[in-house]
């Protein structure tokens, strides 16, 4: 502290470091640090945070004689100029109270933003980082109207009629660029020990070329993310999860194996392997004319895995189910996704994007993390109360769901068919007596139902199928009947051929 100038200049430098200019007290006039209004009613000693002099005074009758835990009682610095309208105020006030030099009272820590921002570089032009797959100029040469889907950009749909690109999937044959999902290898002598602990459900006893669904949950027991685990070796397994999810699955397997020390490798190779999803009635026949792997349906049966080597390029196929019809997941380096493109494309195969997806998964009821479910929901009220193997000996939110198992839900997640021909918005309202007692999430019109169809969160009272219920579309009341499984195909005959 200098008193001949009221401020603190450095007294000791980290090798390395010289300190010029008015840090130094250099060109500086003698600083008046009186708090605020002196005199005028109430003493401000921190404008930022309202901290006054009255304030401060009670701190040190409290015993928090220390300046940096005043800081935390008082929160007198800890606004947004971290101390420079405050820091001197508050220390004389601290020194003149305590009888002390100001030396001796020290200094607090300013922390992040403490420079000022300028208005100018905020209204500059956007800089967001951007994913694109390694099919993405395809696309846009296709003319696919692009958008944002979480850090990606993705195809919404190919033309202005994406139910034309439903009924090509129904009907014949379809692809979509699936590469955003997140793509995880697990490997080593007890991988199968890890995926053990952090899944709900099993992995111990897949035989290797097989698939199954996995919901990972937190320690609370919530719904954080979904995917499929295929085992491809004793000691390897290839995990894949929602687009968005990629990272933090990879941070949540890395930080759980630091804590239990299995010996595993976990490798995320999102942005390494590309994806696509071959789709649709014919689909059997595309793929076969481009390996010389026997895809029939006796040798690679519904959620099986198979290395094959797909128009010269090696690739791990994946039967697959999301969109309902028979269909293959084939991953493969990412280099060559242009290229297999446009050789499924040649095959006849139609484009489709998000939005037609999204319609094709609605009618199987298959569930988005993320859009069908929050923050609060779990296995339970998501209506997957089959997935959790509650004999297992531990595994990661076990004692959240063993309670809620126990309670008795407040709400479901269920399907619903809309009684006329209008469209909720999702986040609509479920209107039970006037009141709000529920939320639309998924809605969308189907042709091959022939009825808008969606998922919603009910009463556990109201989630009985053939329950209707109310729902709140551009102001009036729409009725609804409650609907449980798959609205098309219920059987999943289409999917398992």
């Amino acid at each position: 502290y200098e008193p001949s100038l009221g401020v603190f200049v450095p007294s000791e430098l980290p090798a390395g470091v010289e300190a010029v200019g008015s840090v130094t007290g250099e060109g500086l006039e003698k600083a008046d640090s009186l708090p605020a209004y002196e005199g005028q009613g109430k003493c401000f000693v921190c404008v930022c945070e309202d901290v006054t002099t009255k304030d401060m005074k009670r701190a040190i009758a409290e015993g928090f004689d220390s300046i940096e835990l005043a800081k935390r009682y008082t929160t007198t610095t800890m606004g947004p100029c971290q101390g420079k309208l405050c820091h001197l105020p508050s220390i004389r006030l601290y020194a003149h109270e305590n009888r002390m030099y100001e030396a001796a009272i020290g200094t607090t820590t300013s922390r992040p933003p403490w420079a000022s921002v300028e208005l100018g570089l905020l209204a500059g032009r956007e800089l967001t980082p951007t994913r694109r797959t390694s099919m993405h100029w395809s696309h846009a040469e296709a003319g696919a109207k692009i958008l944002w889907a979480g850090p990606w950009k993705r195809p919404y749909a190919y033309g202005e009629k994406p139910e034309d690109e439903v009924r090509a999937v129904h009907e014949s044959l379809g692809v979509i660029d699936l590469s955003t999902l997140g793509k995880l290898f697990v490997e080593g002598p007890e991988a199968v020990a890890l995926l053990e602990r952090l899944y709900p459900n099993r992995f111990g006893d897949m035989k290797p070329g097989r698939i199954r669904y996995g919901v990972l949950t937190s320690d609370a027991g919530r719904i954080m993310d979904d995917g499929t685990i295929a085992r491809l070796a004793d000691d390897l397994y290839y995990v894949t999860t929602t687009s968005t999810g990629a990272d933090a699955v990879t941070a949540w397997f890395e930080w759980w194996n630091a804590v239990w020390g299995y010996e595993a490798e976990i490798v995320n190779v999102t942005g390494a392997i590309a994806a696509v999803n071959l789709a649709g009635p014919q689909s059997r026949d595309a793929l076969q004319r481009l390996t010389e792997a026997d895809v029939s349906a006796e040798a690679f049966k519904y959620l099986d895995a198979q290395e094959i080597v797909f128009a010269g390029v090696p690739t791990l196929a994946l039967r697959i189910g999301f969109v309902g019809e028979l269909g293959y997941e084939l991953h493969f380096p990412s280099p060559a996704g242009e290229y297999l493109w446009g050789r499924l494309v040649a095959e006849g195969a139609r484009p489709f994007g998000l939005e037609p997806q999204r319609v094709l998964r609605l009618e199987k009821g298959h569930v988005i993390v993320g859009q069908d479910t929050d923050s609060e929901s779990n296995l339970f009220s998501a209506g997957m109360s089959w997935l959790p193997k509650l004999d297992k000996d531990d595994f990661v939110g076990k004692y959240a769901l063993e309670h809620f198992a126990q309670r008795e839900e407040k709400e479901r997640l269920v399907g619903f068919t809309m009684e006329e021909d209008v469209l909720p918005a999702e986040g609509a309202q479920i209107v039970i007596e006037g009141l709000p007692a529920g939320r639309v999430t998924s809605a969308r019109r189907s042709e091959a139902v022939g009825a808008v169809i969606g998922l919603a969160w009910v009463p556990t009272d109201r989630a009985e199928s053939g329950t209707r219920v109310e729902i709140r579309v551009d102001r009036l009341l729409r009725g609804a009947r409650v609907t449980h499984g798959a609205f098309f195909d219920a059987t999943g005959e289409r999917m398992r051929s």
